[in-house]
């Protein structure tokens, strides 16, 4: 025997513009039996900042996705807003590492075989101007 919630009833009424109650019944007619929602479980499942962080950037995505659906205005400004993200400048990656306070505290390469002579420039420009700046 085929399941339905009222979950689904709204849903399935949101999208073909019927009632709730006459998507039901047409349900009901068809076979299918109206079981409750599962329980919204009590107290606080966000233990965590990482919890609450993974929710909302599920959330966040479910709710675009869900407009992204629903509505072609918003299909056409997310489609643009990817579009000029993707011709956007990237960030361009340096082979200084820095501390905190912006002091050299390393290479992302080997200075002695993986670096250019133009990464070895900046990097020797780098520890110059923290050497300087401590002066």
């Amino acid at each position: 025997m085929n399941t339905v919630t009222m979950t689904e009833i709204k849903e399935l009424a949101r999208q073909t513009g019927n009632t709730p109650m006459a998507v039901l019944t047409d349900l009901i007619e068809r076979g299918y039996q109206l079981v409750e929602d599962a329980p919204i479980p009590k107290g606080n499942p966000l233990t965590s900042s990482k919890d609450a962080t993974a929710l909302w950037k599920a959330t966040k995505q479910k709710v675009a996705e869900d407009l992204y659906q629903a509505d072609p205005l918003v299909r056409q400004l997310i489609d643009v807003d990817n579009a000029y993200r993707g011709f956007a400048q990237q960030p361009k990656q340096s082979v200084v590492k820095r501390d905190e306070f912006g002091n050299v505290t390393g290479t992302t390469k080997s200075m002695l075989t993986g670096a250019s002579q133009k990464e070895q420039a900046v990097l020797m420009a780098a520890i110059r101007a923290n050497y300087n700046q401590g002066q």
